[in-house]
């Protein structure tokens, strides 16, 4: 019994071991980089590219829909019916 207390506590030890001496593993990213750049997903203060992307297309689409709207109210008068029809136009 004594000697399975033993084989434990060493097998225990040697792992405890093995991780401390294996560290913090590198996915690539040097000290550098990071320092340079700590956080490379963010373009703004808290939004990401997708994000900005996203903002900036619900907006040209607002300008272009709102562009169509104003091209037709004022160039091309369809904003209300005639005025010129003999009988009253409800509008």
């Amino acid at each position: 019994m004594n000697t399975r207390r033993t084989a434990i506590a060493v097998s225990i030890l040697g792992l405890a071991a093995a991780s401390t001496l294996s560290g913090c593993v590198s996915n690539g990213t040097s000290i550098q980089a990071l320092r340079n750049n700590p956080t490379p997903e963010l373009q703004t203060l808290g939004s990401t590219r997708a994000m900005v992307n996203n903002r900036l297309s619900i907006m040209h689409n607002q300008y272009n829909r709102a562009l169509a709207e104003d091209i037709g109210r004022t160039l091309l008068l369809i904003d209300r019916p005639t005025r010129l029809t003999p009988s009253p136009v409800s509008y």
